[in-house]
């Protein structure tokens, strides 16, 4: 067949005349149907669950309580467990070491100041008083024997004296005459001289006796005070002696009740060992343990309520400590409170339970407490909007009596379920009966 004629054309006409579809073109349209058959399957479900499945019906709200947000002053308070304790309590220790002989006072008795708690044996006290008698009486003695030998030597060397000067007098009287007689020619010079000689010795003799008496009143006045310091040591310490012995009898300082009593009959007080505890129950304040995070709210001063078993009474708080301590319920700090007046017979150590006034609000958006708090955990409350009500968000704060405050989500005026949630608290939106409610107080 010649070259170029049509039928050789033909042969080598291409088979496929159109662009070859790829792989990727197939796996998208194969998709494409995938997504379509999808949305047609839930579109049909959809419709089906509509038409097919019965609608929820609205609940409906017969009987229940409401009331209208509004506003009140609000006390914010500051809540704490604390205990009755004496304002006062003293550790009656003894001053000495001793056996207890004898117990004068028992646990829960009423004393006064001075009234004895127990009283102490000591053999080692009582001779040292004894030995402090002795020491005295040697010390007086030797006073006494200072004394007369002072005495003695005191009336010796007077004598001396007078004996002295009686001699100076005679010598006197003798040299005068020896010198007449010397002048009348009767006695020599010599004689004259020796009577003057004889007069010098004399009043030497006299100067040294009065040297000697007033060296002896020197030494004497020495000797009767050293004998006197001796006497005032002695008796000092027999004082103290005295002194050891009587605090062998242990005393009350304070009047009040015997709390505690450590003295046991027979057995050994050290000095300074508590033998007993007493309180004065004329003055009692409750020790409040306050959490360290509210503490910084309490100062001294404020108001605070006083819970006794059910029975409250007032009070101020008195002091605040400096540090917290550690407990088992965390950090707190001990706050002292004062009762305005003195409860009636509360045994020291009760419980009490007290709510410390920290800040008074007016005008504060509220409302009354009830069974809607607890089954909506406070976090929620149906709002009343004609013939239904509807769930919202709130916020709550403080607790007052028997309101509590509404920080966010509420407008004064606004009505709100009261009564209890549990049967449609799920539900967003609930139907009311208008004649059905009541309002609560």
């Amino acid at each position: 067949m010649a070259a170029g004629t049509p039928e050789t054309e033909r042969e080598y006409e291409p088979i496929v005349t159109s662009p070859a579809r790829t792989s990727s073109s197939k796996t998208r349209r194969d998709m494409g149907m995938l997504i379509f058959i999808i949305a047609v399957l839930v579109g049909a479900v959809a419709l089906a669950a509509r038409f097919l499945i019965p609608k929820e019906k609205p609940y409906l709200l017969s009987n229940y309580t409401f009331a209208h947000v509004s506003t009140a002053d609000f006390t914010d308070s500051v809540s704490a467990p604390g205990t009755v304790a004496p304002a006062t309590t003293v550790d009656v220790r003894a001053d000495v070491s001793g056996v207890v002989a004898k117990l004068s006072a028992a646990l829960g008795d009423e004393v006064n100041v001075g009234d004895p708690i127990c009283v102490l044996q000591s053999p080692e006290l009582v001779t040292r008083r004894d030995e402090a008698v002795r020491q005295v009486v040697a010390a007086e003695d030797a006073l006494a024997k200072a004394k007369l030998d002072a005495a003695q030597s005191e009336e010796r060397v007077r004598r001396e004296i007078v004996v002295a000067e009686q001699a100076v007098s005679d010598a006197l009287n003798r040299r005068e005459d020896m010198e007449k007689l010397f002048e009348a020619g009767a006695v020599s010079r010599v004689q004259v001289d020796e009577a003057r000689a004889a007069e010098s010795k004399a009043r030497m003799a006299l100067d040294n006796a009065r040297l000697d008496h007033d060296a002896t009143i020197r030494s004497n006045a020495l000797s009767i005070d050293t004998a006197t310091r001796q006497v005032g040591v002695a008796r000092n310490a027999l004082r103290a002696a005295e002194d050891c012995i009587s605090q062998l009898t242990v005393c009350s300082p304070i009047k009040g009740k015997v709390l505690e009593l450590s003295a046991v009959l027979g057995a050994t007080a050290s000095q300074g060992g508590v033998v007993a505890q007493v309180a004065d129950m004329e003055s009692i304040v409750v020790k409040a343990k306050v959490a360290s995070t509210d503490v910084r709210r309490v100062t001294v001063g404020q108001p605070a309520s006083i819970n006794l078993g059910g029975r409250k009474v007032a009070g101020v708080v008195r002091h605040v400590a400096p540090k917290a301590e550690a407990s088992g319920q965390g950090a707190t700090v001990e706050v002292t409170i004062d009762f305005d007046e003195r409860p009636g017979d509360v045994p020291p150590n009760s419980a009490a339970f007290v709510d410390i006034e920290v800040q008074r609000r007016t005008d504060v958006p509220s409302l009354p407490r009830g069974a809607y708090l607890a089954s909506s955990r406070e976090l929620f409350v149906y709002v009343i909007e004609g013939s239904k009500a509807v769930q919202r968000d709130v916020r709550f704060g403080s607790i007052f009596g028997n309101r509590i405050e509404v920080v966010d989500g509420l407008s004064v005026g606004e009505s709100v379920i009261t009564s209890s949630y549990e049967e449609f608290k799920d539900r967003r939106e609930i139907k009311v009966a208008p004649e059905g409610g009541r309002e609560s107080q």
